[in-house]
Order: structure tokens, then sequence, then C-alpha cells
């Protein structure tokens, strides 16, 4: 992949993040701060701190997510210095540590920053006051990596000492302590669904529940330390670096490495960053290199590849950028595929086998195709017998021979036997109970005995016939508890539609549940959670819902009841309550008030600050 920019900045870059208004901030060693306009690619403006030389390998200069803000640390000092950007002036000296202040980090809110020194504590500081407002966590060593979450209400500190500090800051009280690093940390990134990634010395990539404090998944490690990582706007896709020069992918979804050399650059990559309504990746690295590569550049390609049939370039250049199987070119191209196939198994059951081979050899030279292919032919040498023992309804060897090539399956004289089988036995269901029909029922099945996969099923239906009207009845009355009883009892039930009814009605009120979990609504949460407790399969869902919505229940009686200290103990006890509208308006009127008397404090107005304290304890909204 070729880079859609490259700018040659001369000086180590430290720091490279996309702001907002199509603003790209970077930072490098000299504390000279750059402005590029994205959509023109061009500089934009800039201005040089007066500071010693930052560390370009640690995490001691920031950028808030607005742009509007940037801390630097300040050498041999216990100091970070807050600077606007708008301003090009300092706005505050944030100083309490003991020691040398080690990692910054903004939130994504724009209102705090966090230091964490060599001192092994870690603070947070409101952004336009410039004060204080809580201490989190120590740790034993120094602390070298600090994150926040999307929401603000968390913050995770991680140590030189391996450990990893989750803090909830909404109530400023400590969460957990976690222990899954076998060496420095160096990054931390906060996820959506309460998932953290934190990276580390050794390159280990760790994915974690930070409401829960455990571990869900270690992700394959980097070869080296993990410098950096930055994510598409869904998630799914996880872009890495380490000190090599190549950027590491990762499917976020399976956990998987997809490739180790998505893109290579000349030397080592210090700071990357994601610009979701561009697809850009940025890199900058430490020779003074700005790359900006437009991810979907190669759109265009697969477009034209698409057009002259050159498919196998096609899939080459997606299995280079795996990222384009998330656009519409893509989509395309496996329609053509499938349609193509639909044609040659069409081709095939009609026994021109040469047109086949025209139409597929453009898909011969695809690895993931040509064995596809060449099983398919394989199977086909034997389809003029298939087809034989369909048409004269030999229908016990004509499965076998199905079962040994699957791709008959797909065929028109499968499915017609398939059909044949369905009206037989859905006949047969209806006539079994007049014993005047018994004999024409076993007429009416006879092609499929020998059947092994039918063979249960026709047994059943003269031993115990009254299994599928009580099937079907248990099905009609929504008694599930039942129907699944009598599935386990009689797995061969499975095979019949009404199973499959039955899925698709769990999967639905799982989808719904899910819903009403988010909207508040627990009394449809109860009602549903009910039902669920009787689908083998969700019994684990049905036993969580029950218990959110015991959760909803109490939550909401304490936010009619204003007991908010109650309310904010309890959503450091559920965590999911976060999510909640209820929550959230509750706490955006607990920052607003906060905010102002945090304002307050910074200009020493007395009796503002004994006004707004006086209701923010009469609101009793926090814990102490």
């Amino acid at each position: 992949m070729q880079p859609l920019k490259i700018f040659n900045i001369k000086r180590a870059i430290s720091k490279v993040k996309y702001t907002s208004e199509s603003r790209l901030i970077v930072i490098d060693e000299d504390n000279t701060v750059r402005i590029f306009n994205l959509n023109n690619l061009k500089l934009d403006g800039g201005f040089k701190i007066k500071l010693p030389k930052n560390r370009v390998f640690a995490n001691n200069v920031d950028i808030s997510k607005n742009g509007e803000y940037l801390i630097f640390t300040v050498p041999k000092t216990n100091k970070a210095i807050l600077w606007q950007t708008n301003t090009r002036k300092p706005s505050a000296n944030l100083g309490w540590h003991k020691g040398e202040i080690e990692s910054v980090a903004f939130d994504e809110q724009n209102k705090y920053v966090a230091t964490g020194g060599t001192d092994g504590r870690a603070y947070i500081w409101n952004v336009k006051t410039g004060k204080m407002v809580g201490a989190l966590a120590p740790h034993a060593d120094y602390v070298t990596a600090i994150g926040f979450s999307k929401n603000g209400y968390w913050c995770a500190t991680g140590s030189y000492d391996k450990t990893i500090s989750i803090t909830n800051i909404s109530s400023m009280k400590f969460a957990y302590k976690m222990r899954v690093h076998s060496t420095m940390v160096t990054k931390i990134k906060f996820l959506n669904h309460f998932k953290m990634l934190s990276g580390d010395k050794e390159g280990n990539l760790i994915v974690s529940d930070y409401s829960k404090g455990k571990v869900i998944k270690r992700v394959p490690k980097l070869p080296d330390i993990a410098l950096d990582f930055t994510f598409s706007m869904d998630e799914k896709y996880m872009f890495a670096a380490t000190k090599n020069k190549n950027i590491y992918l990762y499917d976020m979804e399976k956990y998987e490495l997809i490739t180790d050399k998505f893109i290579n650059v000349t030397s080592t990559i210090t700071s990357i960053d994601f610009v979701p309504e561009m697809m850009y990746l940025i890199i900058g690295t430490v020779d003074g290199i700005l790359y900006i590569y437009d991810l979907l550049a190669d759109e265009k390609q697969l477009e034209k590849y698409i057009q002259d049939k050159q498919y196998a370039e096609a899939y080459n250049l997606v299995d280079e950028n795996p990222l384009l199987k998330d656009t519409v070119f893509y989509s395309k191209l496996e329609k053509i595929w499938e349609d193509i196939l639909v044609k040659a198994q069409t081709l095939l059951e009609q026994g021109q086998k040469d047109i086949v081979n025209r139409i597929l050899k453009p898909f011969m030279s695809i690895p993931s195709k040509r064995m596809f292919i060449q099983n398919l032919l394989k199977d086909f040498s034997e389809f003029d017998k298939f087809k034989i023992l369909v048409t004269k309804k030999k229908y016990p060897l004509a499965y076998s021979l199905a079962n040994n090539y699957p791709s008959f399956k797909e065929t028109k004289y499968y499915k017609h036997m398939e059909n044949e089988w369905k009206k037989s036995f859905k006949m047969a269901r209806q006539l079994i109970f007049d014993k005047s029909k018994e004999d024409y029922v076993k007429q009416l099945l006879m092609p499929f005995r020998g059947v092994s996969e039918k063979t249960a099923l026709m047994q059943s239906l003269f031993n115990e016939k009254e299994i599928y009207l009580l099937l079907k009845q248990k099905l009609s009355k929504k008694d599930f508890k039942g129907f699944f009883e009598l599935i386990n009892r009689f797995p061969f039930l499975v095979d019949l539609d009404e199973y499959k009814e039955a899925l698709d009605f769990g999967k639905k009120l799982l989808k719904a549940t899910n819903n009403y979990i988010k909207n508040g609504n627990y009394a449809k949460v109860l009602q549903y959670a009910n039902v669920l407790e009787n689908f083998p399969m969700y019994k684990k869902d049905a036993k969580e819902f029950f218990h959110k919505a015991n959760s909803l229940v109490n939550f909401m009686s304490y936010i009619a009841n204003k007991q908010y200290d109650k309310v904010y103990e309890y959503v450091k006890k559920e965590p999911f309550l976060e999510e909640i509208e209820d929550f959230k308006n509750l706490e955006d009127e607990w920052q607003k008030k906060v905010s102002i008397a945090e304002e307050y404090s910074s200009k020493g107005d007395v009796t503002h600050i004994i006004e707004t304290s006086k209701e923010l304890y009469e609101d009793k909204r926090k814990t102490s």
C-alpha cells in the first residue's frame, strides 16, 4: 500500500492525534507543534514550545480529543505544563508529584487530564482550571501509561511494577488492581462494551473487562515493545506498532493477527492514529517522517479489477488489504463468485463440463477458490450416477452418495429429493392417526426406508406417533420447557420444522430482551427472561437477564427516592447501569455542578464555593 501523503518533519515524532474539523496535530521531540489540514493535506500552522526535548518512546506528551489543549512534561522536574492550542500559551502548571512526571493522558470529554509520576502516584486535574480534583491508587513503581474510558467514568494506570490500577473516577473510589502483565505496561486504550486493551514492554497485548478487572483474551503478541495501537471506527480492526517498521493488523472480533506486514515504512514507528471519517491511518516515525495512508485507496483499483474481470488480482488485493472486505466492491466480487458457482453447478447438472471449466478458469489461480473448484469437479464425476438414483427413487443410495459428495446437496436433484421427503412425511403425520390409512402411510414412506437420516423419524411415527402431535401442541402453546424436554428425549426431532421454528423464536426473543435492557425496561426483561429460561441454549443468558432486571428494579427505586448515594454505589457494583439513560442524565447533572464548584474554587470565590458545596452535599450523589 502506497501512502497518500508524506511529510518530512526532520525531527522524531512523539505524538500524532486526529482531533476535529479535519485537523491533525503532530508534536515532535523538540516540542514543535504542527497542525495539518486533512482536507487539503497541507500544513495549516503551528508553533514551538521552549522546553527540553521530550522522550519519543514515552507517554510524556498528549493532545486533547478536541485539540484545544496540549500537555508536556518538564524533564528533571515534578511538573507538567498545560498549553492552549488556539492562544499558543500555557494555561497551567501541574506539579504535585515527588519526582518527575512519567506519563500523561487526556480524558475523552476534554475535561480532565491525568499525570503519573516516578513516585508511583497518579493525579487527575481539571483542564480548564488547572486544579487537582483527585488522586488515583498508587503504584509501587513508575506510572508509565494512563487511559480513560470513553464515557469518562473510569481511569486506568499502568506501571513499571507490572500492574494496572482501574479506578471509577465518577466516585473517585479505587476499583481493581490487575496483575496480568509480566513486565512494564507501556500503553492502555479503552474500547466499547467495558473492554480495555493494554500492552507491555515484551509486546504482550491483553484485552480485559475493566468493570470487573478480569482478562477476556490474550491477543497474539507483538515481537517487541507495544509502542502504540489504534482502532477502526467500529473497533473491528486494531493497528499496532512496535519497534520494527511494520504496522500489525488484528481482527478484534476474533482476537487474531491478520497480518504482521499490513504497512511497512522506512524507520521505527513512534505514534499512530486513525481518522474514521476519511479512513486514514496516520503514522509518525523516529526519523521525522509523517505518513498519511488512505486505507481505502485500493478501493478504486478493486473496482477496476472487477470491471476488467481480473478476479485473481482482485482477491490478491483484498488479501493485501483486508479492510477492503468491508466495501461494497468486495460484496460485489463475492456476489460474482457466488453467481458463477451457481451457474457452474447448474451446468454440471446438465453435463456441460467444458463450459464449466471455461467460466471457472478466472478463479483457478485464487488459492481459496481453487481447492473448492477442484472438489466440485471431483464430486461431479459421480453426478450422473446420483441423478439416475434420484430419478429412479432409489433414495437410500442417493442419500449415501450425497453424503460422500457434499456438492450434490446444492443441486436441484437433491433439493427435489428433500422436498419429496418433507411432503411425504408431512402427509404421513396427518394420516397416521387414522388406522385405516396405516398401510398407505407405509407405502408413502417406502422410498425412504433405509435412509439412515430418516429412519428414527419414521420408526417413531409408527411406534410413538403421539410424540409429533405433542411437539406441535407444545410449540403452539409456547410451552418451551415441555418442548425442549421432548427434544431431549427424542433427539431426532431436531430435524423437524417445529424445532427450527422454536429456535427462530428464541433468537428474536434474545434480541428483544437485549434491547429492553438498554432501554431500562425491567418489566419486559423479566417477562422475556422467564420464557428464555426454558431454552437450553439461552439458560445462561436468562440468568444474566434476571440479574440485570433485578438490578434495574433496585436502581430505578433509588433514583425515584433520590437516594443518590445508593445509586452510585449500585452502579459501581453493576457497571452495565452506566449505559442506562437515567444514569447518564444523573451523571451529566452532577458533573455540571462539580465543574461549577471547581471553577469557583480556582477563583477563590468562597461564597459560591460554600453555596455549591452545600447543594452537592444535599444531593448526596456521591459516596464518600
